[in-house]
């Protein structure tokens, strides 16, 4: 008989809830509410966020890296996972996700931590995010790019490289994607991409740097 963990039973138990108000603000609350005790699993934080959409999840993977007093040994996880989502948009169809990544567990004190921030972010941003140039959000074209740009940046945040600051301008880049996303608003899309060259610039700089002063 299969074992259930406290956070699962939760779930089960708030799901229907969950669907009938998806707003950004409960969603979070209960994950929140889900993780108060006991470690929540990359798998269950995505289930519950699912229902708003991956631009939410975005938030929620990017937003421990967007301070410089990160929190350790998630960064590859997060990163992997952000690629794969991002894939997953540009494909418009289900991609599967490693076990292994789906299986990493969140502690409650970090949970925490993310919730509380994404909340905090979600209520000083309310007046500056809203709908404009929406169509850099929603053409089919510009669909594809801003996917395909997610997919890099996640990749750029789950090298283990030991670069000052690559985490932190990579997950803002996301950040400022994952904004957009969450309300049409085209503006934070361009931000996006100002952040996103400003990162590969960075790693590619970083990269001929290595080459040339090691061979």
């Amino acid at each position: 008989m299969r074992n259930h963990t406290p956070a699962q039973h939760t779930i089960g138990r708030v799901v229907k809830k969950t669907k009938q108000d998806s707003s950004t603000e409960k969603n979070i609350l209960l994950l929140q509410e889900i993780g108060k005790h006991s470690p929540v699993s990359v798998e269950e934080v995505l289930h519950i966020l699912s229902g708003k959409g991956q631009s939410l999840i975005l938030l929620f993977l990017c937003l421990p890296f967007c301070q410089p007093l990160q929190i350790p040994g998630l960064s590859t996880p997060f990163g992997i996972a952000i690629a794969f989502i991002g894939l997953k948009m540009a494909l418009g169809k289900y991609v599967w996700l490693p076990k292994a990544i789906l299986k990493r567990t969140i502690t409650p004190e970090t949970l925490q931590k993310i919730t509380a921030s994404i909340l905090w972010m979600l209520k000083k941003l309310k007046s500056w995010v809203y709908p404009r140039l929406s169509w850099l959000c929603n053409y089919p074209l510009f669909q594809i790019i801003n996917s395909t740009v997610i997919v890099i940046m996640g990749i750029c945040l789950a090298l283990p490289v030991p670069l000052p600051f690559s985490n932190l301008i990579a997950a803002w880049s996301i950040l400022l994607f994952g904004l957009g996303l969450l309300e049409d608003d085209g503006l934070f899309i361009l931000f996006g991409y100002l952040a996103s060259s400003i990162t590969l610039i960075y790693f590619i700089s970083a990269a001929f740097y290595f080459i040339t002063f090691t061979f």
